[in-house]
This record gives structure tokens, C-alpha cells and sequence, in this order.
């Protein structure tokens, strides 16, 4: 087995196919076919159930998959760790809430590069929730969450505090508490998004039930419809400020609810760690103190 076998393996695991697979890696369908059985044969085991409905892991083959993400992840690494830090370059994987890519990211990732210009950094933009699986699967070194996240194998460094404000078109009536949205459209990214999941929690708590419910991948798409009079939405007040410059909008404070939210970076507890990673969290710090 070398490397590239692990790489393949996480690929089908990733694309869902051999064909697909082939078609990521520029290999064909029997060459992908034959590293997997080969794999199988090291180690004696089945490691796809195969059938007329694609394929899917065993049991064994979802064990198999942790301890190659991981191999994978520390293969890539060891080329950092090995550098000189005056010539680092790498990758850096970095996920994020949209919210945070739009507000604070810019500024961040800009002093970063200042320093670390060698070094290519990738943003990939979810819900908190699908950022944290993305962590424990090795598919990003870090990500910006709302959290708290309590799990063993996750550190956590507080970046930001973000004030919750319930956001509406400019002629929308008041809200002075939640009960004035009652039979409104709710409007929010999908589902495993904290603001959502606070807002929603927020809505039952107080026994508010909303007329519809509208979700939208980006921010821009959940802002315009809000200009646009088709519901409400609940999101950090910095968002609302930098939209109503170009967009007809109204906020509303929610006094009685704990509306100030932390934003966390989180990251993998693993026994070596990126250099390139610690850079990052050094321009946090930094970031912090500005």
C-alpha cells in the first residue's frame, strides 16, 4: 500500500462511486476497482458492500475510513512540519459560517497573507453544525462556529461576540418582542445553522408559531428577500448594519432574550500540529487585540 491507495479510498468514500472517483482522479473505473480490492486483500476485510444501488462502507470499511483520514492528514502535514518557517507554504482549510466569511474573514485572512503569502488558503462557507463534521473528518484544519462545542477531540479559541437582532423589510411593522412576528415568513440558512437553531428555540420557548418557513444557502439570498417584504430573520447586528447601506432594512433588539452570541475557531486536538495552523491562530490573537 502507498499513499496514493489511501487516496483513492478516500475518494470513493467521498464521491459515493468508483466511477465518480475515476472521473475526481483522472483514473479509469477498473483502475480505481482494482487499488480497492488489492486494499481489501492486504488487509483481508470487505470494505465496500457493493450492489445494484451503488456501494456503501461496512463496518469495517467505516474503521478503516477514520484511520485513513487521519493517515492522509498527517502525511500532508509532515511536509510543514518539516519547513523552515521563514519559507512556509501549504494549504490551509478553513471553514466558516457566512455570517463571519462576510464580516470578519477580509480583514483577518488579509493580515495573515501579509505574513504567510506562500501559503494558499481555502474557504468553505456552512452551516456550524456541517463544520464541525467537516473537522472530525479531516476535510478542514479549522472553522469559525457557534458554539460552544464540547467534544474531546476539539479545541476551541473565542473570536468574536455577535449581537442577535430580528431583521425586516423597512415596512414591516415594529417588533417589539417575538409575539409580533406571529404569522410571519421565517427566513434562514438551512438547517444546522445556530442562529436558526437559537431562533427556533427562541419561537417555541414563547410559544410563537411563524406562517411559513423559507431557506436559503447564502446570505445575500436570505437578505433579499427580507428587503423585499417575504418574512423576518435573525442574524449579528454588524450584518443588518452593513446591509442597510445598499438595502431598505429595519433591526429590532430582542432585550429579553440572551441575544450577545460568541463565535468560536475550532480545531482538531491532534498530536502534531500544523505549523501553518499555529500561524493562523497567532493572527486570531492578533485579530482580537486590534
Amino acid at each position: 500500500m502507498n499513499i496514493n491507495d489511501l487516496t483513492i479510498f478516500r475518494t470513493v468514500v467521498q464521491t459515493g462511486s468508483f466511477s465518480k472517483a475515476a472521473a475526481t482522479l483522472n483514473y479509469t473505473q477498473s483502475n480505481i476497482s482494482m487499488k480497492i480490492q488489492s486494499l481489501e486483500a492486504m488487509y483481508d476485510t470487505t470494505l465496500f458492500y457493493r450492489g445494484h444501488r451503488g456501494i456503501r462502507l461496512t463496518p469495517k470499511g467505516e474503521q478503516f475510513y477514520e484511520v485513513a483520514l487521519k493517515m492522509l492528514h498527517l502525511y500532508e502535514k509532515s511536509f510543514e512540519i518539516l519547513q523552515d518557517k521563514e519559507n512556509t507554504r501549504g494549504v490551509l482549510r478553513i471553514g466558516s459560517m457566512e455570517t463571519t466569511a462576510a464580516l470578519h474573514l477580509p480583514a483577518l485572512l488579509s493580515t495573515f497573507h501579509q505574513v504567510h503569502e506562500k501559503v494558499d488558503i481555502t474557504i468553505l462557507t456552512s452551516p456550524s453544525q456541517h463544520n464541525i463534521e467537516r473537522l472530525e473528518n479531516y476535510e478542514i484544519d479549522g472553522a469559525f462556529v457557534t458554539g460552544p462545542v464540547y467534544k474531546e477531540n476539539i479545541l476551541m479559541k473565542e473570536f468574536v461576540s455577535e449581537e442577535l437582532v430580528m431583521i425586516t423589510s423597512s415596512k414591516h411593522k415594529p417588533i417589539l418582542n417575538l409575539r409580533d412576528i406571529e404569522g410571519s415568513t421565517v427566513i434562514t440558512f438551512r438547517q444546522g445553522c445556530s442562529y436558526r437553531t437559537i431562533l427556533e428555540h427562541w419561537l417555541h420557548e414563547d410559544g410563537v408559531h411563524p406562517q411559513n418557513r423559507m431557506e436559503f444557502g447564502t446570505l445575500d439570498g436570505i437578505i433579499g428577500c427580507v428587503a423585499a417584504g417575504l418574512g423576518i430573520t435573525l442574524l449579528p447586528r454588524a450584518i443588518a448594519e452593513k446591509y442597510m447601506v445598499t438595502y431598505s432594512l429595519s433591526l429590532y433588539e430582542l432585550t429579553k432574550k440572551q441575544a450577545q452570541i460568541p463565535t468560536w475557531f475550532i480545531y482538531r486536538k491532534d498530536d502534531v500540529q500544523s505549523p501553518i495552523l499555529q500561524y493562523f491562530l497567532e493572527s486570531i490573537d492578533a485579530y482580537n487585540h486590534f
